[in-house]
């Protein structure tokens, strides 16, 4: 589902490995991220999503409370061009900064 990389100081990387976060798929995936944060004390966290191809609204839901949960330390990074143009569409570029890179995005926290 993800693997979760530690840089230290309370903030992770999560890599997405699903190409795909769809509703079938939101339960699972909000409970293991929210595990997570509370198992490995997470403070901020970088979402990367160069392995997904395609996301639905509840998908976006995740994000937004995840990103709620860790008082707007959430960060998107890598997201291909249908990703992106999802993340714009739905204004959740407008509540999680999104970033191009995963560097840019570890920065920018």
């Amino acid at each position: 589902m993800f693997d979760i990389v530690d840089q230290g100081n309370g903030v992770y990387i999560i890599k997405m490995r699903l190409s795909e976060v769809h509703t079938l798929d939101v339960p699972e995936l909000k409970e293991k991220l929210q595990q997570a944060i509370l198992n490995k004390g997470i403070k901020k966290m970088v979402i990367d999503l160069s392995n997904v191809k395609m996301i639905t609204s509840s998908g976006i839901g995740i994000f937004l409370n995840i990103n709620q949960s860790l008082k707007s330390n959430l960060r998107l990074a890598a997201p291909n061009t249908e990703v992106q143009k999802v993340l714009e569409l739905t204004k959740v570029t407008s509540v999680i900064k999104v970033f191009d890179t995963i560097d840019a995005a570890l920065k920018s926290l």
